[in-house]
């Protein structure tokens, strides 16, 4: 049977979604400020439905209060409403607001015109609920005296889905807390996105000005977000950026309020701060410069805790980041403590724990990435990578100070925790009168940075005493003292360490006879093969009348089994070499005749080390003489290297020519004559041309006819000296060669 209208109509409403039934929110143009408080008014009267307030120019506002329980929201269409001096945009308790468009297409600006107030809350009062969406800006808002530039979150909840709150804060006063945002009566604050950025909590006041204030109270927290009195702070994402407070907590403050303190003495926080993600970068502060977690320096202002804390809070008091990165942040640099991250003084169970975070480039006076500092506080640190950081006093990496009794202590596992440095001493790790425990340093698996070189670029192997008096960096090798009580450090006295590693390499050096020169220095593995060793080619400039030429090192080069220094030797060598040529008579009691004289060569190049010089054969190789020839019989060497053993005292290389005498013969020789081999005097050899060691022989008789009457030895003479002279002449001509080997 076929079901009636209405039993089909019944069944429709029953399967169908309840969205489609819900009404269309009802929207409210605005184009001044008359109309918008017409509008809120409109909401605040209303007991159902959704209203959306839409802006349809730029408008001035002395503010509004949103009371109503019905949902409402405020879109910009890209317009900017400016809020007089000292007004604000309250949601009252119970009440819901949204600012921007959900799916960020929507873009408004919340403005204070960058005038002063005095002791109101933020451009937003929450009490109820707030949403900000992408697209929002909240900025330029100049408070004083007060919490929250540019949010006040008291006890209501405030969650920031993106956009922007920038350039608001507290510039005065004794309370100056929370520059972008304070979260105090419990209130909460979830960031998802989006940007704080330049924002301060900058009084100029310090407790210490008053005899009436505890010094340890602070006047000035919190530059980008402040959290006390029981409340709460997430962050899953966002950048919080370039904040400063005079005091502490340049980008995140969570600080014990005075009745906290009061009522549950040094150590209790009810607060909590859990930044999961995100990024903390660029924020000032004079301690814990990126985040601080405090319950010993604490807020004076009495009426920030509410009766019951916020539920998130009271079940993980204290400060817990994750997954987030903290850097570039800057405290003090002669007092400063904590850039990333300080703890101070927090009793269970609130705690501290930082876990896969990254802590880099930090600059502090102590503990440049993260500082604990006074009794109580339980630090865990895990999976984290702490490097590059730096103090201009202790602990570069982390400090602790006075972190001891029961359950104090840091424990810190799977992180890497190196390559910090230190100004003083300890550039990874400080403890003074502090409980720690530390993993071993190798299990990071990192290269070391640091000098000495010896170790630069080795793996990590080990904790190193960093103390101020034997800095790691400066002592030789063998002074180096690795520390292996890290798994469990006391809390009596100082403990100064850098992560770094044993010296695997050595020095190699390459100098000047006196040492005073180097060529080269570089570092090698023991067991390094000498042909694999970088020789460098060694100089010594010139003097006037010598080069230095590289000869040999002083000792072998050998494979490497330690530091050596390598010292060239240098022969010095003339920055001339000339050739002269001289003469010699090889026959005995005859001088050479001014026409052999005449016959000297003569070179005119200059020579340099090393080159080959040639000797030149005369022009001519015979001369005749009234009573007999001169016959040239060659250079006592053909060629010569120029070189300090070839050449004189001064870098002459000397080619000596010999010449020998054949006299005529005055009677024809008669065969068998006892006087036939005579010639000259006393030389008794017979007459041979080609013979260099002896005298030219000259017969005292008539030699025998030949059929042209000639003599057969005097014939065999000039036929030797003819061969001779036009080998000779081959030579004269020749191009002198050189060779240079520097």
């Amino acid at each position: 049977m076929a079901l009636t209208f209405v039993a089909a109509l019944a069944l429709y409403a029953l399967v169908m979604p309840i969205s489609a039934f819900a009404a269309t929110p009802t929207t409210i143009e605005v184009s001044n400020s008359s109309e918008f408080d017409n509008a809120v008014a409109t909401v605040n009267a209303a007991t159902s439905g959704e209203y959306i307030i839409e802006l349809t120019d730029d408008i001035q506002t002395g503010g509004a209060s949103f009371s109503s329980s019905q949902p409402v929201s405020i879109v910009g269409n890209g317009h900017t409403m400016t809020l007089g001096q000292y007004s604000s945009i309250s949601v009252q308790s119970g009440a819901q607001l949204n600012l921007g468009a959900a799916d960020g297409s929507d873009t408004l600006k919340i403005s204070g015109g960058n005038e002063q107030s005095n002791d109101v809350p933020g451009l937003l009062h929450i009490k109820g609920t707030c949403n900000m969406y992408p697209g929002v800006t909240i900025a330029d808002r100049k408070g004083n005296n007060y919490f929250g530039g540019g949010v006040t979150v008291q006890g209501g909840t405030f969650h920031m889905y993106g956009g922007t709150i920038d350039n608001c804060g507290i510039t005065g006063g004794s309370i100056c807390y929370g520059g972008g945002v304070a979260v105090i009566y419990g209130g909460a604050f979830t960031m998802d996105g989006g940007e704080i950025e330049n924002c301060f909590a900058t009084s100029p006041f310090k407790a210490s000005d008053s005899e009436y204030m505890d010094p340890r109270s602070i006047v000035s927290a919190g530059g980008g977000v402040y959290v006390s009195g029981g409340s709460s702070f997430v962050m899953t994402g966002g950048t919080i950026s370039n904040n400063k407070a005079n005091e502490m907590g340049g980008g995140v403050a969570v600080v014990a309020s005075i009745e906290e303190i009061v009522n549950g003495g040094w150590g209790n926080l009810q607060s909590s701060a859990q930044i999961l993600g995100g990024t903390i970068s660029g924020n000032e502060a004079n301690d814990g410069a990126g985040v601080l977690s405090s319950a010993y320096f604490y807020a004076a202002a009495y009426g920030l805790c509410a009766d019951t804390p916020n539920v998130g809070a009271a079940e993980k008091p204290g400060l817990f980041l994750e997954n987030t990165t903290i850097t570039n942040n800057t405290t003090n640099q002669e007092e400063g403590y904590g850039a990333g991250v300080l703890a101070v003084m927090m009793k269970s169970p609130a705690a501290a724990e930082i876990r896969d975070c990254t802590i880099a480039k930090n600059s502090a006076a102590i503990g440049g990435g993260i500082a604990s500092y006074g009794n109580f506080t339980s630090l865990t640190i895990d999976g984290c990578t702490i490097t590059g950081n730096k103090a201009s006093n202790y602990g570069g990496g982390f400090a602790a100070e006075s972190n001891s009794g029961e359950g104090a202590g840091t424990t810190i596992t799977n992180t890497k925790l190196c390559n910090n440095s230190a100004d003083k001493a300890a550039s990874d790790v400080y403890l003074n009168g502090s409980v720690a425990k530390l993993s071993a340093a190798k299990d990071m698996d990192e290269l070391y940075l640091g000098k000495p070189d010896d170790v630069t670029n080795k793996k990590i192997d080990g904790w190193y005493l960093d103390n101020e008096d034997a800095r790691y960096t400066t002592q030789a090798k063998e002074q180096r003292n690795e520390y292996s009580d890290y798994a469990s450090i006391g809390s009596d006295g100082k403990v100064c360490l850098v992560a770094a590693a044993k010296p695997s390499l050595v020095k190699i050096t390459f100098a000047n006879e006196d040492g005073n020169t180097i060529y080269s220095e570089d570092w090698y593995e023991i067991g390094t093969k000498a042909d694999q060793i970088t020789v460098p080619t060694p100089t010594k400039p010139s003097d006037d009348k010598y080069d230095y030429v590289f000869d040999s090192w002083h000792t072998a080069i050998e494979d490497v089994t330690g530091d050596v220094v390598y010292k060239a030797q240098f022969k010095k060598v003339f920055k001339k070499f000339n050739v002269k040529h001289t003469f010699s008579c090889s026959s005995s009691g005859n001088q050479l005749p001014d026409e052999v004289l005449a016959l000297l060569p003569k070179d005119a190049n200059n020579y340099v080390y090393d080159d080959v010089v040639n000797a030149i054969t005369p022009s001519q190789t015979t001369v005749e003489v009234a009573n007999g020839t001169w016959i040239f019989m060659g250079y006592d060497k053909e060629s010569a290297i120029a070189d300090m053993d070839t050449a004189d005292s001064e870098g002459n290389v000397t080619f000596t020519g010999s010449w020998k005498f054949v006299k005529k013969s005055d009677t024809p020789s008669t065969p068998g004559d006892s006087n036939q081999g005579e010639v000259n005097g006393d030389d008794t050899s017979q007459a041979n041309p080609s013979d260099k060691s002896g005298t030219a022989q000259e017969a005292d008789s008539p030699s025998p006819n030949t059929a042209d009457g000639t003599s057969v030895g005097f014939c065999c003479t000039f036929l030797i000296a003819a061969i001779v002279a036009l080998g000779s002449a081959v030579y004269a001509n020749s191009r002198i060669r050189r060779r240079r080997n520097y």
